[in-house]
């Protein structure tokens, strides 16, 4: 009698574990096909993005120089205007956003580099290039005199013999090897200047002035720029340098310099400009919501060149 009791329940519980483990073999499985569609979905899209990066960078290059023959200021390039991030659209659904300056990350925060605002490493001379951060004598020495000079790459330095990796990274964001040595005194750093040879009193003034010196366009400029009065007069004020002329007194209103100071200013007059020769164009297409790769491309809009692509 208790036999055919317990036989039924017996039953029944095998049932119960047996459906028990299905459930659960069924639930290792879903987890594990829903991970791997989760991952397929996440690597088609992001093989959809590095695959459509490329062809929408490569476009927004061939339009850079268009857009750079329309720049409203040919005659100079300030700080704001290169590193105001701008759209470019390249077709539905489909854009890149684009600025003309490096931006890394420093103890200050975020600061912007322009190629034009480089020390040449070509074309430097050995007492410039041992003043930059994490140079002496020796190591600029070396430089100048290594057979691997011309370089055709900042990373190149690396390959000179004695030259610590330590070192290039203190002074590598301070050089360029594109440009015949011309410095863009609307976007130099202090460093640079620094390591031009004025002092530390002088540069931060150079910087100070430019900074808040308000460029008023000549007649000359607007024909130059293609706008009239009326379109310039509602636009937002610049802050810059249009051109050298007004830099040594301006600076002489911030601080007092002596005649050894004027003369090192005076004599950077011969590298200083106004507008860079190479610019750094970096580039972010952008697929509905989402961004692709970066690419820095350094152009020089004179020739209409790419002179240097990398991604990221």
């Amino acid at each position: 009698m208790l036999k055919r009791f317990f036989c039924p329940l017996a039953n029944r519980a095998s049932v119960l574990v047996l459906c028990l483990w299905a459930i659960m073999i069924l639930s290792i499985l879903g987890m594990g096909l829903s991970s791997f569609v989760f991952q397929q979905i996440k690597f088609a899209k992001t093989y959809k993005h590095i695959v459509m990066s490329l062809p929408a960078a490569r476009a927004a290059a061939k339009s850079v120089f268009y857009i750079r023959q329309d720049d409203d200021t040919p005659l100079y390039d300030t700080y704001d205007e290169l590193t105001c991030e701008n759209r470019l659209n390249i077709c539905q659904g489909i854009f890149c956003l684009y600025y003309f300056a490096d931006k890394i990350a420093c103890d200050e925060g975020v600061t912007a580099v322009d190629e034009g605002a480089l020390i040449n490493i070509n074309v430097v001379s050995g007492d410039v290039l041992a003043r930059l951060p994490g140079m002496n004598k020796e190591l600029a020495d070396d430089i100048i005199k290594s057979g691997l000079r011309p370089f055709a790459s900042i990373n190149e330095v690396l390959l000179v013999e004695g030259v610590p990796k330590e070192s290039f990274l203190q002074f590598k964001d301070m050089i360029t090897v594109h440009g015949e040595g011309r410095i863009n005194v609307n976007t130099v750093s202090r460093q640079v200047l620094e390591a031009l040879g004025l002092d530390e009193e002088v540069a931060k003034a150079v910087i100070d002035y430019r900074n808040t010196h308000q460029i008023i366009l000549s007649e000359d400029d607007k024909e130059a720029g293609g706008y009239g009065e009326e379109e310039h007069s509602g636009s937002e004020p610049e802050y810059g340098l249009s051109d050298l002329s007004d830099l040594l007194e301006g600076v002489k209103d911030l601080v007092f310099l002596s005649t050894r100071q004027q003369q090192d200013l005076l004599a950077l007059f011969s590298v200083f400009d106004v507008k860079s020769e190479y610019l750094r164009f970096n580039i972010i297409p952008v697929f509905g919501a989402d961004k692709g790769l970066r690419y820095s491309v350094v152009i020089h809009p004179g020739s209409g060149r790419v002179v240097s692509w990398k991604e990221g």
